[in-house]
């Protein structure tokens, strides 16, 4: 391979890394700001980290932040809040937060880091969870407002 392609390939793959970790860091910074507060264990939950790292118990905000930062480039970055009432907040179970707040938070980061770096696209549409939750809540929205009043 020629070395110069071969140094174009790797800086590249270099950039993406920080763009992964950049934007994995700004969604948990706008998730904790985001996030409805009563005892802030929700809030403290919320870490940024590799796949897997923080899945089944509590974890360090500081070691999710240097795994991220120290990820290689085929790792998978995540943010995760394991806390067993996470569902229903982001579904709008607390007064101080609107359901989707998650959602918003997110969609705020991800404007943020394409705006720092220009002609950089974002695409977080095809994330299974997101569209799950995205037709759940139409389903609840339907069965809400339907004549019926029901699931029909």
């Amino acid at each position: 391979m020629d070395p110069q392609a071969s140094r174009i390939g790797q800086n590249l793959r270099d950039v993406l890394q920080a763009v992964k970790a950049e934007l994995a860091m700004e969604i948990a910074a706008n998730l904790r700001e985001a996030c409805p507060v009563d005892t802030g264990n929700a809030r403290a939950h919320i870490l940024p980290g590799l796949e897997g790292q923080f899945m089944d118990e509590g974890g360090d905000y500081d070691a999710g932040v240097a795994a991220v930062i120290g990820a290689p480039p085929e790792a998978e970055l995540v943010v995760t809040c394991n806390v067993p009432y996470w569902p229903k907040l982001i579904m709008g179970s607390s007064s101080q937060a609107p359901a989707g707040f998650d959602l918003i938070a997110i969609d705020a980061a991800v404007q943020t880091v394409q705006d720092r770096h220009e002609g950089l696209s974002i695409d977080v549409t095809g994330s299974e969870t997101i569209s799950a939750r995205g037709a759940g809540a139409a389903a609840g929205l339907a069965g809400a407002y339907s004549p019926l009043g029901g699931d029909e």
